[in-house]
């Protein structure tokens, strides 16, 4: 049971990352420090169990791996964190079962996006418009005056640590990637496997 609750506040704590990344694109450094407690309890509870340390390994490299392709620092250490959860299944690393399970919201996005770009006048492939927005020059205007503008990617950036949004171009509408962050993905991702591990495998 304490193991449970030690899932459930990491969960907790990593909706609230998630949420202040999808509106700000910053997440307090307390919140990573306040995950710390959950995980290290966890780390503790089951340690002694060699596919744990096959588990905890995995998540921790792919942490790494993801890092080095250019996700922000936040989705890393949010993965390695969720990493210190008990399998679900021996030779089943938590991290994997998270990451997959996040793939649960990408149909809905891509849906969403579809329907906001019906209409719209930019050029778009039908893969980019499941994965990019059409938005006026005006519109972005407005977004870098509220600085909201950086859940518009516009141009390539292959390091989001380091994109910052770029002056309006002078085209009347701009075709760009809508960034939701992909801590909200792994947010979704880590209440599946807490389903599946605490409820239907049970």
């Amino acid at each position: 049971m304490i193991q449970e609750l030690a899932a459930a506040s990491l969960a907790a704590l990593l909706s609230i990352a998630a949420w202040q990344d999808l509106k700000t694109r910053e997440v307090d450094v307390w919140l990573f420090a306040a995950m710390a407690v959950p995980a290290a309890f966890l780390a503790w509870a089951n340690w002694g169990n060699p596919f744990y340390y096959v588990s905890l390994a995995a998540g921790i490299l792919l942490a790494l791996f993801m890092r080095a392709l250019g996700t922000g620092y936040a989705d890393s250490l949010a993965l390695a964190a969720v990493s210190t959860a008990p399998l679900p299944l021996p030779f089943l690393p938590t991290a994997f079962v998270v990451v997959i399970a996040s793939a649960v919201l990408l149909p809905a996005t891509a849906l969403w996006l579809y329907y906001k770009n019906r209409g719209k006048p930019c050029k778009m492939s039908l893969v980019e418009r499941l994965t990019h927005v059409c938005i006026s020059g005006a519109e972005y205007k407005e977004a870098l005056a509220r600085g909201t503008a950086f859940k518009y990617i516009v141009g390539e950036e292959s390091d989001m640590e380091r994109y910052k949004p770029p002056e309006p171009p002078r085209e009347e509408w701009i075709k760009a990637k809508y960034g939701i962050p992909y801590l909200v993905y792994l947010a979704a991702g880590y209440w599946a496997y807490l389903l599946w591990n605490f409820v239907l495998l049970r």
